[in-house]
C-alpha cells in the first residue's frame, strides 16, 4: 500500500485544513491507572497544521503543538496496544481557530 503525502486535509464538508492553519484538537491516547484514573498522553489545545499522510484509510496529521512537533492519528485502523492499560483512541479535530484580533 502506498503512502500519500497531502498538503490539505478535509475535516468536514465546510472545513479544510491547509499549511499554517490553526485548529483545536482533543481526544487522543491515554493511560488508565489501576484505580481507573485517566492520564492523558496526548497533545491538547491548539495546533498548527503542517501536512498529512494517508495510507489506505489511516490518516496521520503532522502538526506543531505547544510542546513541539507531533503526529496526530485522526482516522483509520486502531493502533496496536503496548499494554492493556494504554487506550489508543484517535484524535478529534474540533475545527479551525481564528487569530487573536481577527474580525475587528
Amino acid at each position: 500500500m502506498k503512502t500519500e503525502r497531502l498538503d490539505e486535509y478535509r475535516v468536514s464538508q465546510r472545513v479544510v485544513l491547509r499549511r499554517g492553519d490553526r485548529f483545536r484538537v482533543s481526544g487522543g491516547p491515554y493511560w488508565r491507572l489501576g484505580d481507573g484514573t485517566k492520564v492523558p498522553l496526548a497533545a491538547r489545545g491548539v495546533c498548527t497544521f503542517l501536512g498529512a499522510q494517508r495510507r489506505g484509510n489511516l490518516v496521520l496529521i503532522e502538526a506543531l503543538s505547544r510542546d513541539g512537533f507531533t503526529i496526530l492519528h485522526v482516522a483509520g485502523k486502531r493502533r496496536n496496544r503496548v499494554d492493556p492499560a494504554l487506550v489508543t483512541r484517535p484524535y478529534k479535530i474540533k475545527g479551525k481557530t481564528k487569530a487573536k484580533g481577527a474580525g475587528r
